[in-house]
This record gives C-alpha cells, sequence and structure tokens, in this order.
C-alpha cells in the first residue's frame, strides 16, 4: 500500500557555503549538523537546531521506494513526487517520514528510526 513520504534535507546555501570555505565545518550549527549527517548519519545537531528543510514528498510503497525515486533508481510516475525546495539525492542524514508520525535517518546502510539515531549520537 502506498503512503506519503516527506523527505527533509540540511540545505547549505551560499553564505553557509562561503563560512565553511573559510572557517571550516565547525563555523555554524547548520555547517557542523550538515558534516555529521552525511558524514555518520547523525541527525541529533541539524535536529537540535531546526537545520532540516522539507523538501518532497514521494507517494511510495516503503522506505526503498522512497531511496529509489529520490535517486532516480526508478521511474517516477506523474504525481508520486513534489518538491518543495531544492533538493539533492536522498542521501545518509536526511530524514524521510510518513504519514503516521514516524520518521527515520538514512543511514549508511538502510534506515534507523530518528529516536534510535539520536540514542545511539548522544552517547
Amino acid at each position: 500500500m502506498a503512503l506519503a513520504y516527506t523527505v527533509y534535507q540540511i540545505i547549505l546555501d551560499d553564505e553557509t557555503v562561503a563560512q565553511v570555505n573559510k572557517d571550516g565545518w565547525g563555523s555554524s550549527n547548520k555547517a557542523s549538523a550538515y558534516a555529521k549527517a552525511l558524514s555518520f548519519g547523525d541527525p541529533t545537531t541539524g535536529l537540535k537546531h531546526g537545520c532540516y528543510t522539507k523538501v518532497a514528498e514521494i507517494i511510495a510503497d516503503d522506505l526503498d521506494h522512497v531511496f529509489e525515486i529520490g535517486n532516480g533508481v526508478v521511474p517516477c510516475e506523474e504525481g508520486r513526487m513534489r518538491r518543495y525546495a531544492k533538493m539533492t539525492s536522498i542521501s545518509v542524514g536526511n530524514i524521510i517520514g510518513d504519514d503516521f508520525g514516524r520518521r527515520w535517518v538514512v543511514s549508511p546502510v538502510g534506515f534507523t528510526p530518528v529516536e534510535e539515531a539520536i540514542q545511539q549520537y548522544a552517547t
């Protein structure tokens, strides 16, 4: 059964990119959140500081299908994906939520419930 899934990503604007180039990944909360999320799948800093942006809604059968549609692995039928902001391919550190309020972080292998990822990186 297909569900509506929401994709959240940390989007770096030109100003943040310039700041990272000048002062490094620790130069702002958003830059640090981006680095931790994409390097390790750690969403904690990004969630704490409100760094995630809703970028798309995807109608899909499951999380793997969301990943495939979001990365262009399978053709996206008309009306299955609606973009709300500039979006990159679905990658480690992105968050995917469903209509039931469940959320997962894209991990290096598979998907981890957000609450579990927060506990994992809090230690």
